[in-house]
């Protein structure tokens, strides 16, 4: 099966991203970990967990499963889980837009800057909610366009260059919120001047 652009892309970086991408979104990925209301034995999903590095932000008495579709970002959060001993952590090959599991079988369903990266942000969405489990949690951090139609015609601007990078800038919040069974409890930006924003959302029962 070929590998997808964006994948390709990740794999790409892969070496650097810790170092690099990772670091200046890692601090605002643990701090929502952290605050997650998590229970004993419940199953978190992380979509898009790349090298693993936020990892280490779940508490151990929950089990986290995290798929990638790059073996190269996999092949250092595989790194991760061995070194660390993180027997509550399991990290495979997956596609977020076809999640091999079946319906409500998460109390957690996160994504970390991967929901403008794939090339059907709305069925991405559409599947985590699917596998999250009625009266669970869909927790997504993404940069989205503004709603202000200057800056998104701007954005729309940069569009054809981010999208090689493997990336979309059009994506609005709307598009991924609207026609799910769910009641958005969290939006809001990351901080004041950031683009980026962190959802929190329950599946109706």
């Amino acid at each position: 099966m070929a590998e997808p652009h964006e994948s390709r892309v990740y794999s790409d970086l892969a070496p650097v991203y810790d170092s690099l991408w990772g670091r200046a979104f890692v601090d605002h990925e643990r701090e929502v970990i952290e605050e997650l209301n998590f229970r004993p034995e419940q199953r978190v999903l992380e979509v898009g967990v790349g090298t693993g590095i936020s990892l280490d932000a779940y508490p151990p008495y929950v089990h986290v499963v995290g798929i990638d579709p790059s073996a190269d970002m996999l092949a250092q959060a595989v790194a991760k889980v061995r070194e660390n001993r993180w027997e509550h952590v399991e990290v495979k090959q997956g596609d977020a837009l076809n999640l091999d599991f079946p319906d409500s079988s998460f109390d957690y369903v996160c994504s970390f800057h991967v929901i403008t990266v794939v090339p059907d942000p709305v069925r991405m969405m559409r599947e985590m909610v699917r596998v999250c489990k009625p009266g669970g949690r869909i927790v997504v951090i993404n940069h989205f366009a503004s709603s202000n139609p200057l800056l998104y015609f701007f954005a729309s601007l940069a569009n054809p260059v981010t999208k090689l990078l493997g990336w979309t800038m059009r994506l609005r919040v709307d598009d991924i919120l609207d026609g799910h069974k769910i009641e958005v409890e969290k939006n809001e930006r990351l901080s004041r001047l950031s683009i980026h924003r962190v959802i929190v959302a329950r599946k109706n029962e």
